[in-house]
């Protein structure tokens, strides 16, 4: 057993890093996995809707602002450096600067979280008006559920860099902090392609 613990680090000065997944961060890709079979499975309804959807797509005439939504897309994208740039200083021992990283992490989100929001009390059309409103909605508000969800954990991730300042566990659970937003982020430029790009 010590010798599997001893092989999963690599001492660096100022900080620790794993040479492998730990045992968290396995389990954590494994959850995301289950999680991307969900989002497969909403996007395989959305383009079979589309595939026989009679008339143009999206249904009703309806537009979306795809300027805006893909600013925010930009801002939710670099928010993934972000977090990486604060994995790398915890990593190295810099804990000060690793939660200043997550905090911008955390307002980049929110300013995401707040676009969305904008956005869906601005669209002309409801989850009632046509299949492609209720599917707009419906993905739409699942990946920001998801968004929020991923900023609740770094709000907590922060409480717990604030804490002692030997924690073998914090490095693990800030990689599986990181390894959640960046899937966040990448089902999020899919939705972006499908949703407002693709016609």
């Amino acid at each position: 057993m010590t010798q599997a613990i001893s092989t999963s680090v690599e001492p660096i000065r100022g900080g620790i890093r794993f040479n492998k997944p730990t045992m968290l961060g396995v389990g954590t890709m494994v959850w995301l996995g289950s999680e991307l079979m969900f989002f497969s499975g909403l996007f395989a309804a959305y383009y079979s809707i589309r595939a026989n959807a009679t008339g143009p797509w999206p249904l009703g005439g309806i537009k979306l602002d795809v300027l805006q939504s893909g600013i925010f897309t930009v801002v939710l994208v670099l928010s993934s450096f972000t977090m990486q740039k604060a994995v790398y200083d915890l990593e190295h021992g810099r804990r000060a600067s690793a939660r200043r990283w997550i905090v911008i992490t955390m307002v980049m989100g929110l300013m995401f979280l707040g676009n969305q929001f904008y956005e869906w009390t601005h669209v002309a059309f409801s989850p009632s008006t046509n299949a492609f409103g209720s599917l707009f909605f419906l993905m739409t508000g699942l990946h920001g559920l998801h968004v929020f969800l991923g900023i609740v954990a770094m709000a907590f991730l922060l409480l717990r860099i604030a804490g002692r300042s030997r924690d073998p566990g914090l490095l693990p659970v800030m990689q599986s902090v990181s390894y959640y937003w960046h899937f966040v982020d990448i089902v999020w430029i899919a939705l972006y392609a499908t949703i407002f790009l693709v016609h």
